[in-house]
């Protein structure tokens, strides 16, 4: 009887400290104004991710700076799924307007289309984005516009374009989740009309520090380490 006593005491003790801790970083996290938002993908900030899944590994750098008055810019590139594809990326936003342009590019990545492979197939497309916010900024939406080009040897010249509303939900400054659904759709070449759509949730645990974790339809997982600086 008193060796039950002792775990279930030692259980409850374990229980009651990891829920004081969890309130206790729950309530450091959303005083705390000065992190970035790591759920917001048009934040402009510098960091360095690692990451890993069912594709294999992923390492991004980005570095984000200041331009004049509102303007602030962003580089991101990366290595995806064991080295096999590099994307580089730029992004120009307007704080006040809350929107911007992007310029993505990914080399030698491969690609499904006309229920066919495709390998190593080139890709760059220039966008227009916003953000919207609800729910007093605990909703935000952010829908964007690509117009994109896909070019390979052996494969025809592609003109597509491509909308997405990345939607974030964040329950305070730690938790938040996410989805993303994409439509494409080619003028030529390859035959492109379709959905897509990817779900997010990740937990922020500093102000440099945070982990996230993603699933497409394609069966694609992937969990992510960020570090902010």
């Amino acid at each position: 009887m008193n060796s039950k006593s002792n775990v279930l005491n030692v259980i409850l003790k374990a229980s009651l400290t990891s829920l004081v801790g969890f309130c206790s970083f729950s309530v450091v996290a959303e005083n705390n104004k000065n992190w970035v938002d790591m759920s917001d993908p048009t934040a402009v900030y510098s960091n360095a991710i690692i990451g890993g899944g069912t594709e294999g590994v992923d390492f991004s750098a980005r570095f984000g700076s200041y331009l004049s008055g509102v303007y602030k810019q962003r580089f991101t590139v990366a290595a995806k799924h064991n080295l096999d594809f590099y994307e580089f990326n730029y992004l120009l936003s307007n704080s006040v307007t809350k929107s911007g342009i992007t310029f993505d590019s990914s080399w030698n990545k491969d690609i499904e289309a006309d229920h066919k492979d495709y390998e190593d197939v080139n890709d760059v497309s220039i966008g227009f984005f916003a953000k919207l916010d609800f729910m007093e900024k605990r909703l935000n939406v952010y829908p964007k516009a690509n117009v994109g080009y896909i070019w390979k040897d052996d494969v025809e010249d592609t003109t597509y374009v491509k909308f997405d509303a990345t939607t974030r939900y964040s329950f305070n400054k730690m938790y938040w989740v996410g989805l993303t659904p994409t439509y494409t759709y080619s003028f030529d070449g390859l035959h492109l009309k379709e959905w897509a759509v990817t779900a997010d949730a990740g937990v922020q645990l500093s102000e440099s520090f945070g982990i996230n974790f993603s699933a497409n339809n394609d069966e694609e997982l992937t969990a992510n380490i960020e570090f902010a600086f």
